[in-house]
């Protein structure tokens, strides 16, 4: 049986909240932390063939294969002699961008049942990490990763099955409270990430050992810009879908001449910005969440 002084954090992003330089910051100084007590795992481990945390973990639907491991003898296989182990995979709790040609109506909708499999999993409660993003930069963001993907679709039908009201942050957060097997809850805004970095580090890894985590000094995946958006429906408008996508984004990179991508108007922009402070108000409030924030 698990000890009781054995914990577990989760790190279940959110998409476009900076999550790969959070991961990426952690796991450049995985050997540090484990030599202080704490593993952590990302998706350099959970992307390779046969290590989702659905397999590793038993969370697949189906017949359960009986070659692999119990979910505790995987869990003291990763965790060997930690007193914590940090699980980070955005893709766990859904996916960004769904496949469905239909509007959206809540964001990661299974995302309390797949955590509370997770946390039963584990055999005892986990801390989870959330961080969320004001919507309509969320959307820009999304619309621009679905078409770096190779996945074209024409901004007003995107934003059509993608409104603005299907960013609720506060839903999400209000589902995972409820997850059973949920601890505590860590949540903060991705405009803040750069000054409460130290303080995430700290509830996640603990305080001491937060100090070996430095945050990497540049921005992971940059997004488009407007011209490589331009760009990118024109070609594939024309039937060139190969150098749609990702590529535009080297060849009109964001910069002094060329702006970020923004698809909504002021208008839009005002009444996400004012639904997103009513959710981060009310998350706030809520019993169990703690919400990091500049100091």
């Amino acid at each position: 049986m698990t000890p009781p002084e054995f914990t577990v954090a989760f790190h279940v992003g959110a998409h476009k909240t900076a999550t790969t330089h959070l991961q990426r910051s952690l796991q450049s100084v995985a050997a540090p932390l484990a030599d202080a007590g704490v593993r952590f795992y990302g998706p350099k481990y959970f992307r390779l063939p046969g290590r989702s945390i659905p397999a590793l973990f038993g969370l697949k639907d189906g017949p359960v294969d009986p070659s692999r491991r119990s979910p505790t003898a995987q869990l003291d296989l990763m965790r060997k002699d930690a007193t914590r182990v940090v699980f980070s995979e955005e893709n766990y709790i859904g996916v960004l961008n769904s496949p469905r040609r239909y509007p959206v109506e809540k964001r990661y909708p299974h995302a309390a049942e797949r955590v509370t499999a997770f946390a039963q999993s584990m055999g005892c409660p986990i801390d989870v990490f959330v961080g969320i993003r004001r919507p309509t930069a969320f959307l820009n963001s999304a619309y621009c990763q679905m078409l770096m993907g190779g996945r074209v679709m024409p901004l007003d039908r995107y934003k059509h099955i993608n409104p603005i009201t299907s960013v609720d942050w506060r839903d999400l957060i209000t589902r995972l409270r409820g997850a059973a097997g949920v601890r505590q809850l860590f949540v903060w805004r991705q405009e803040d990430y750069a000054a409460v970095f130290a303080q995430i580090c700290a509830a996640m890894v603990g305080p001491e050992q937060a100090t070996l985590v430095q945050p990497l000094p540049r921005r992971i995946h940059e997004g488009l810009s407007a011209a490589a958006v331009t760009e990118t429906l024109r070609r594939h408008a024309e039937g060139d879908t190969e150098r749609a996508g990702f590529g535009m984004r080297k060849l009109w990179p964001v910069g002094p001449d060329q702006p970020s991508f923004d698809g909504f108007d002021a208008k839009a922009h005002a009444e996400g910005d004012s639904a997103y402070a009513a959710q981060v108000d009310a998350i706030a409030c809520m019993e169990g969440v703690t919400l990091l924030k500049c100091t």
